[in-house]
């Protein structure tokens, strides 16, 4: 495929061209990244990432108990008095 050649006086190559110069304006006035900040920021997203899934495994965990106390609450609800199953030992 064959690209046309940019014209100058079109306004587009323009755009283009400024864009290009703020790319690089924008890169060379990041100051450099201090190992020990780059080292903490880090530390700090893998502690942000362990607590989002601490957070998301309580709430499964609720989710779960307060779903088995609903359908235990609707069985009695419903006049049935065997709702909970009881562990016997097996026979031998």
């Amino acid at each position: 495929m064959v690209h046309p050649q940019p014209n100058p006086d079109d306004p587009r190559s323009k755009i283009v061209e400024f864009k290009e110069a703020q790319a690089r304006a924008r890169g060379k006035s990041k100051p450099p990244l201090d190992p020990e900040q780059e080292k903490r920021r880090v530390r700090s997203n893998i502690a942000a990432l362990v607590f989002a899934g601490v957070l998301i495994a309580v709430g499964w965990l609720l989710v779960q108990k307060l779903g088995q106390s609903a359908r235990m609450q609707d069985c009695l609800m419903s006049g049935r008095t065997n709702c909970a199953p009881i562990a016997a030992p097996p026979t031998e």
